[in-house]
């Protein structure tokens, strides 16, 4: 067992054709963390309404009912399974969820944009249950980072409901066609990892190899075109490409964090979901801000990626805290179990990196773009040299 402080994973998208149920089944059969935190996206309320063929105020009053039946368990088969909104695989992800609960796991429900109805079960909290609006954890080092799903700071998803919508609809579909064909291959892989991995050393190296210095972006334009190709990320791609996004998306998350530090809060980050990309960077404080002179002279934002296709080499990731506080990545691999993964840095647009200059740490800059990065390519293909150490 994968045994560590806190884990991180968003974006499951059950009750959607995009979801990888049964790979993440696999996965936290071997994970042990003192708290999970599913941040966001979870369960697809809108993916079901389009896939159940079921009305907005059916789904919501099924939602209901669960949750003010009294059972105390809100992960039981019966919150869904009633009227089949949910396929085998994805009520036994719910199962898996709820027997980590039960095993003394602490489960913390962050709610997206796709499963926006639950929020307004915020502050419902049982020994080893909970669903929050957002939420501050504290690592084992100290460090306090602000847990949100990230649509907050998406102007599309505020602005632009309906495109988003039609986006779903359009998703669901086609990726229900690409399921046909991927289904008989999907059958043919191994049933479980190998029983030769080693956490413990899978955990230190994901420590490690996100702990080392970036010194190279990964332009969408190359670095991602190694992948298999989906229909959702390029239009996606296109929109946020072309529309400057992801700046205005980090702009508006590091200014909010900010502000945060500058009435006292201390935060060194933020862990967030929804984008579907892994990634991991950090941006220096604004010199000379006023407020609290113990804040952090730079915050980190983690997205700790999705289980829905999207990307070959950068799906079913996971944001991992180890015991000493260190903070790693990893991912699922269907054949290798779980390996370290060294995300990439920006997938939209790239960002010349400048040292901190109070501590030195590599910062982005978002004023800047790195305009010689489509010069550099980086294969996803190629293992990590770091997992193959470890022997996974």
């Amino acid at each position: 067992m994968l045994d560590c402080a806190a884990l991180f994973i968003s974006d499951l998208h059950l009750g959607s054709n995009q979801c990888e149920a049964k790979e993440l089944s696999r996965f936290l059969a071997l994970i042990r963390p003192q708290v999970l935190y599913l941040v966001g996206d979870v369960i697809d309320l809108e993916a079901i309404r389009i896939n159940a063929n079921v009305s907005e105020s059916f789904l919501a009053a099924s939602v209901d009912r669960a949750f003010q039946a009294g059972s105390v368990d809100p992960l039981e088969k019966g919150v869904f399974g009633s009227r089949k909104l949910l396929r085998h695989t994805h009520l036994q992800v719910l199962r898996d969820l709820r027997d980590l609960s039960r095993s003394g796991v602490k489960v913390v429900y962050v709610p997206g944009n796709h499963d926006a109805y639950l929020r307004k079960y915020t502050g419902l909290e049982t020994e080893f249950f909970a669903i929050r609006r957002e939420d501050l954890y504290t690592t084992p080092d100290g460090r306090r980072l602000l847990v949100r799903h990230g649509d907050e700071y998406d102007g599309v998803i505020h602005f632009h409901q309906s495109l988003a919508s039609q986006l779903t609809r359009l998703t669901e579909h086609y990726s229900q066609l690409i399921g046909l064909f991927r289904s008989a291959a999907e059958a043919l892989r191994p049933s479980a990892p190998l029983a030769s991995w080693n956490p413990e050393a899978i955990l230190e190296s994901a420590v490690e190899l996100l702990a080392q210095p970036w010194d190279w972006p990964v332009p969408a334009a190359r670095g991602l075109e190694s992948s298999e190709f989906s229909l959702a990320f390029a239009l996606e791609r296109a929109i946020k490409t072309r529309t400057g996004h992801d700046r205005v998306h980090k702009r508006l998350m590091t200014q909010h964090l900010f502000r945060e530090n500058r009435a006292g809060q201390q935060l060194h980050g933020l862990i967030n979901g929804h984008t579907h990309i892994p990634e991991v960077t950090g941006f220096e404080s604004p010199p000379a801000s006023p407020g609290d002179p113990a804040a952090p002279c730079h915050i980190t934002t983690y997205n700790d990626g999705s289980w829905a296709r999207s990307q070959r080499q950068l799906g079913r990731t996971a944001l991992v805290v180890a015991h000493d506080g260190t903070i790693g990545m990893i991912r699922f691999d269907r054949e290798r179990g779980i390996v370290p993964f060294l995300p990439p840095r920006f997938p939209f647009n790239s960002y010349p990196m400048r040292p901190c200059s109070v501590c030195g740490t590599p910062v982005a800059d978002l004023n800047k773009t790195d305009q010689g990065g489509d010069g550099i390519q980086l294969s996803m293909e190629e293992p990590s040299p770091v997992a193959e150490s470890v022997g996974v």
